[in-house]
């Protein structure tokens, strides 16, 4: 669904595209040779002279990896391929320098649904060396975050297909980490219809300022909560639907083009009844209702001027302006 759309692909033997898929390769082939390597010096943190190689092995490796990373990523993309071995190279980077972890389970999240959800805007139809190319850099970085201590193993979707869900069970990890989402959006909403007109009055008085603080702190909070949706466990078929929502919210938020944020949020409302979790089981239906809560405050957000939207009515309710 939301895919970025250039003009023009540039065949595979052109200079800028083949210089990129020959350092996207040997970047495959240094993080291969990272987790490798740390894979042989087994998490050993002791001050053995003999483990200097391991040790050495890893340092190397991980500069290599580092350094195909930024030769790929200060290049400016000229078409889709490009840009997407970029977004893979970020991928890369994220995980292997961010000291945090929910950061690696979302990238571990993503890895584990890219062939299961149509958000997923990275592959491109008739390149299968392209799409091949993602395959192997995506796989190494699998098994990659499932070394001990990384982030956590990924969740193998294909064993999952087909199994029933666990009816007996009300709430997972992911459905209380939802349910936590819903409420941090109505909390943004309704802080941010506070900051338009006619509703905030005079920008330049205080209970303006004090609004300001209250939408940007409810805009942390419910970002944060995103995150501990895309990061949590993806134990059942229903956990792996509602990390779906989170994942279009996510690429909502992250569209900086006002049109492509319309034309996704118009698709994910064309396909509403694709993304309802099916079954007649209280679980199902559980799950139904906080998929319905959710598709009503995507739609009220997008009423939001800061999201597109017209702004706030007379009553404050969704209006023309943003105050400031």
């Amino acid at each position: 669904m939301a895919k970025r759309t250039l003009n023009t692909t540039v065949p595979f033997t052109e200079p800028p595209l083949r210089a990129i898929f020959a350092r996207f390769t040997a970047l495959v082939g240094a993080l291969s040779q990272l987790t490798s390597a740390e894979r042989d010096l087994g998490g050993y943190d002791g001050q053995d002279p003999a483990l200097a190689a391991f040790t050495g092995a890893v340092d190397a490796a991980r500069a290599q990896t580092l350094s195909h990373c930024a030769v790929i990523l200060a290049v400016e993309p000229e078409d889709e391929m490009a840009y997407g071995l970029q977004m893979a190279a970020k991928m890369v980077r994220t995980v292997l320098t961010t000291q945090t972890p929910t950061e690696v389970a979302m990238i571990r999240n993503i890895l584990a649904m890219r062939h299961e959800t149509v958000l997923f805007g990275l592959y491109r139809a008739g390149l299968p060396r392209y799409n091949a190319l993602l395959d192997t850099a995506f796989d190494a970085l699998a098994a990659h975050i499932a070394l001990p201590g990384t982030g956590g193993d990924v969740v193998e979707h294909a064993a999952m297909v087909g199994k029933p869900s666990s009816a007996r069970v009300a709430h997972t990890g992911m459905s209380r980490c939802f349910t936590g989402l819903l409420g941090a959006m109505d909390r943004f909403i309704r802080a941010d219809q506070m900051l338009q007109r006619p509703v905030a009055g005079d920008v330049r008085a205080r209970p303006f300022g004090f609004a300001m603080q209250r939408s940007e702190a409810a805009l942390t909070a419910m970002l944060e909560a995103l995150h501990e949706v895309m990061a949590a466990e993806l134990n059942r078929c229903e956990d792996r639907a509602l990390w779906e929502m989170g994942y279009a919210l996510f690429s909502l938020i992250g569209q900086a083009d006002d049109d492509a944020r319309l034309f996704l949020f118009d698709t994910l409302m064309d396909y509403r009844p694709q993304f309802m979790v099916p079954g007649t089981h209280p679980v199902a239906r559980q799950i139904r209702q906080l998929q319905a809560r959710f598709f009503g405050l995507i739609t009220e957000m997008m009423q939001l001027e800061d999201f597109s939207g017209p702004g706030p009515d007379g009553d404050g309710a969704c209006g023309p302006a943003l105050a400031a």
